[in-house]
């Protein structure tokens, strides 16, 4: 099978160039002998003016399939790798011949200045060879000795450490032997030793090229358009001795999401989209993570999962290099840090939004019930209004309930006088419509706002100022938004106080012992 595909390339330069290649593709050949054999073809290389001063690499290729039956492969695949590309310009369109209606077009714009670091060229770690790998290693070095070829060749040897390696090897092979030399045993031998080995320092990640927290929640929320998202990365790891890094983003709701765990998968910033199911990002989502202690329901919110692992080799199982096996425990256990991690930061997330939607259901039952409220307590006071009017036309003038229980001769006149003078005062406010059922409605609706104010400060960890001054941690910190502290409000008729005897005060209560009560 032929295949031709077209590249452009502009770097900073007056041209660009343009070049037609033709690859053959065998089935069944390897990819080193594709490589050897089937080296592509240039048909044409020509250099165009490039007038619009345009930069970057431009690849089409023909491809035959049948778009009816993939067309929602393609279209999650460009999705996905808008998500994992935010720094890239995608554009995708389809015509059809016959019916102009089936037309598409897909496009998704550059949405980050950031480039992920480039990834670099490093030495093969002792623990990662084999066979074939050393022997070509052997094969391509320009070391003179079989000493400089383990410190030089290899990553993590020191020449001290090479040395121990060749004492512990047969006799027939010493420091001076030349890397030509070796035979197949003593490759097997060098194998052994080196995979076997724990003297070797562990390979960092700075040679890979992870895609960053940033890229990744920046895309996330462009196209997925999420309520909330949560990004980590966890600590570099090594695996047979290739180092891999484990980026991981946890996201709630967003357009054209479904009930429950949905796992989005990226090797190498590379979509994975067969063979789910036994993935190790799938089997960790949906077996290894406690979502219910993150408040999160995993069968009713539209949970987003997204995973990405770059290393200098995947672990791919299967011939199509579609999922990574859980059967890796260095990855598994990195992808459940990573995601454990993102479901922390959302259930603080989380716990602040529930308290602000308790308080939301609550101000809406309170402000519910305030025409009612305010509607009883003016009718008492116009009730009050009423008596007093009857009162001074000399109408009869029937004791208030608390009234016939009797009073005492040392009942505190102060307390009389105090309780006249509210009582005036607002039989006065009220015949100059001072106090109305509207006012008392809106007073209610205020306090209703004010306290709200202050329990949303309260969800948000804002907290209140103290009398004393001090901050929440009492360290004589203000905030910086001063707010009045609600106080219970108990409504009682402003009849006649009974007799009693004085208070018996504490801070939870009042006990008011009555004298000369008559029932």
């Amino acid at each position: 099978l032929s295949l031709l595909a077209g590249f452009t390339c502009c770097y900073f330069c007056a041209n660009a160039s343009h070049l037609f290649l033709l690859t053959n593709i065998v089935a069944g050949k390897s990819e080193q002998q594709l490589c050897r054999n089937y080296r592509p073809r240039v048909i044409e290389h020509t250099k165009v003016p490039n007038k619009e001063g345009w930069v970057g690499t431009l690849f089409e290729v023909l491809i035959a399939g049948n778009w009816t039956t993939y067309k929602s492969r393609i279209v999650q695949y460009l999705q996905q790798l808008a998500i994992i590309t935010p720094y890239a310009k995608l554009e995708m369109r389809y015509s059809n011949r016959f019916d102009a209606k089936k037309d598409m077009a897909i496009r998704y714009d550059r949405r980050s200045e950031q480039m992920p670091p480039p990834a670099r060229e490093v030495k093969h770690h002792p623990s990662s060879v084999n066979n074939l790998l050393v022997q070509q290693l052997l094969e391509r070095s320009k070391c003179k000795t079989i000493l400089k070829f383990l410190s030089t060749d290899l990553s993590s040897v020191t020449p001290a450490l090479a040395k121990r390696i060749i004492d512990e090897l047969d006799d027939d092979l010493d420091e001076s032997m030349s890397p030509a030399d070796v035979n197949d045993k003593q490759i097997t031998r060098i194998v052994q030793l080196l995979r076997g080995s724990d003297q070797f320092k562990s390979p960092d990640g700075s040679c890979l090229s992870p895609l960053g927290e940033y890229n990744l929640n920046l895309g996330i929320r462009k196209v997925i358009e999420p309520e909330v998202v949560a990004t980590a990365r966890d600590r570099p790891g090594a695996y047979e001795g290739h180092p891999f890094i484990v980026e991981a983003a946890v996201s709630l709701g967003g357009k054209g999401a479904k009930e429950g765990i949905t796992v989005v998968r990226f090797a190498n910033r590379i979509p994975l989209l067969f063979e789910a199911g036994a993935d190790v990002a799938t089997r960790v989502a949906q077996s290894k993570i406690k979502w219910s202690s993150y408040k999160i329901d995993h069968k009713r919110d539209k949970i987003g999962v997204f995973v990405s692992i770059v290393s200098t080799k995947v672990p791919f199982k299967g011939t199509g290099k579609e999922y990574i096996g859980d059967d890796i425990t260095e990855i598994q256990l990195s992808v459940k840090r990573a995601l454990q991690s993102c479901c922390q930061q959302l259930r603080t997330h989380l716990a602040k939004r529930n308290a602000l939607r308790d308080q939301r259901e609550r101000r809406s039952r309170l402000v519910k019930y305030i025409p009612d409220v305010s509607r009883s307590i003016f009718g008492i006071l116009d009730t009050m209004r009423k008596r007093k009017l009857d009162e001074m036309n000399g109408g009869s003038t029937s004791l208030s309930p608390k009234k016939r229980l009797g009073r005492s001769q040392n009942t505190p006149i102060r307390s009389e006088d105090d309780v006249d003078k509210k009582k005036a005062g607002i039989i006065e406010k009220l015949e100059k419509d001072i106090i109305t059922e509207k006012i008392i409605e809106s007073h209610l609706l205020d306090a209703i706002e004010s306290h709200g104010a202050i329990d949303g400060q309260s969800a948000s960890g804002t907290g209140t100022e103290s009398s004393s001054g001090k901050g929440r941690f009492g360290d004589g910190r203000r905030n910086n938004t001063s707010v009045v502290v609600a106080q219970p409000l108990f409504l009682s008729p402003l009849y006649h106080l009974p007799d009693y005897g004085g208070d018996v005060r504490h801070p939870l209560f009042t006990f008011r012992p009555f004298k000369n009560l008559s029932l």
